[in-house]
């Protein structure tokens, strides 16, 4: 995904509930914080989300969908979303573009949301195993990594701000526009692209107005949580 970062979240200040973060070895070597633990589980790979083609693509367009509607909410501006369909060979399965995400609550939001919105699918549609949802969280790690770069105060249990705090806020705004997020998916895996017009129309809110610097389609898209 890709926005204009804010400044550091003055509403993220509260100590959040304590949680055990473990550590996941990903197939190149990197070592990541992960809320959920599999016994055994060697190198992570997306091997380990037991899905078929159709359903990889589903949770592609799910994730991409989480991000879009958040950066709705957070009264950003949304250019388009997008996912790669079948395989992928680039880094992404898929990225929303946005600019102007300045409220630091909305942008927490929008960096979990769609991590938070493919676990939560996996669970729905009865395919959530630990491993997968392990495998769900290293490919989203991106998006964990550009929201901390710019708010030190919130790790994994060794700073101020648990990152699970920004789940919950995730959680909870996916709880209320659930509907919106899955009606966008559905939409989007059909067609591999949705512009923002598009998407306004299917979620039911409205777009913020874009930065006076942000360009039509912003550079360096990151991993999503779908994964290549």
């Amino acid at each position: 995904m890709t926005t204009t970062p804010p400044a550091d979240d003055p509403q993220l200040v509260e100590p959040g509930p304590l949680t055990d973060w473990y550590t996941a070895v990903g197939l190149d070597g990197q070592s990541y914080r992960v809320r959920h633990h599999a016994p055994g589980l060697d190198s992570v790979t997306l091997a380990y989300l037991t899905v078929t083609e159709a359903q990889l693509n589903y949770v592609r367009a799910i994730h991409e969908s989480g991000h879009a509607v958040a950066v709705l909410l957070g009264r950003g501006h949304l250019h388009s979303a997008e996912i790669v369909l079948g395989d992928a060979d680039a880094e992404t399965g898929g990225v929303v573009y946005a600019c102007n995400m300045a409220d630091g609550h909305g942008y927490a939001i929008y960096s979990a949301a769609g991590e938070r919105a493919a676990d939560r699918w996996l669970r729905e549609a009865g395919l959530w195993t630990p491993e997968g949802a392990i495998a769900n969280e290293v490919a989203a790690w991106s998006d964990r990594e550009q929201f901390m770069a710019i708010n030190p105060h919130v790790g994994f249990g060794d700073r101020q701000v648990d990152y699970r705090v920004v789940h919950d806020l995730a959680d909870e705004a996916l709880d209320q526009h659930w509907t919106a997020v899955v009606r966008v998916a559905d939409q989007l895996v059909q067609r591999g692209h949705l512009d923002a017009e598009e998407i306004v129309a299917i979620a039911g809110l409205p777009n913020g107005a874009a930065s006076a610097k942000c360009p039509i389609r912003p550079a360096g898209p990151c991993r999503t949580g779908a994964g290549p």
